[in-house]
């Protein structure tokens, strides 16, 4: 049998091991031997190699992996879309469920749901029409925090939260055309964490 080229064995293992890191899932074989620039032959000895020396477990083309592989494979928990902006809690809102997008779990941090955003009041904070705005469910915020919050009872929108000297609340939009919102009551309902949006 032909002699190992020790220099591809490493190159094709720091691969699959680089890739594994990368996407948290395993390499097809026929990305590997694209990769190596090898036949399907040539390329199958070489795995069964590095299989025989422990550097990878493999039995098949869909079932090659490495040892610890499963604890880099991130985790991911689906958030319902809660379509625009709701009048009123997101709780109370369920039938306003639009579909589910998975995140990765260290985006999120307690209860969270995805917002449409819609208009262009929160432009100057990088939230366009159309965004997706990920919101974790709280009842309090920090001044200058991006909230969701339900105005006098009514009206439910995102904006910039502040509170005065006085202890009074305003809601500041990111857009120089719209006005401050002084209301008589606010909820929030909750803090924007992260925006989603497509890159054209």
């Amino acid at each position: 049998m032909k002699k190992m080229n020790e220099e591809k064995l490493d190159q094709m293992a720091r691969y699959i091991k680089d890739y594994i890191e990368r996407y948290g899932d395993s390499p097809k074989f026929g990305q590997i031997i694209e990769h190596m620039g090898m036949s399907n032959s040539v390329g199958y000895r070489y795995l069964m190699t590095l299989r025989d020396r422990g550097v990878i477990v493999y039995s098949g083309k869909d079932t090659l992996s490495i040892e610890g592989q499963e604890k880099m494979r991130p985790a991911y928990r689906r958030v319902p879309i809660l379509g625009g902006i709701p009048c009123g809690s997101p709780e109370e809102h369920t039938e306003l469920v639009e579909g589910y997008v998975a995140l990765p779990e260290e985006w999120l941090f307690g209860d969270c749901y995805l917002l449409r955003a819609e208009g262009d009041s929160m432009t100057g904070a990088g939230i366009d029409d159309g965004d997706l705005v990920l919101i974790r469910k709280t009842t309090l915020s920090e001044t200058g925090r991006v909230v969701v919050a339900l105005v006098d009872g009514t009206d439910t929108t995102l904006k910039r939260y502040f509170v005065e000297r006085d202890g009074t609340p305003v809601l500041r939009a990111e857009n120089s055309k719209y006005r401050d919102i002084h209301p008589f009551h606010l909820d929030v309902q909750g803090v924007a964490v992260k925006v989603i949006k497509d890159v054209y």
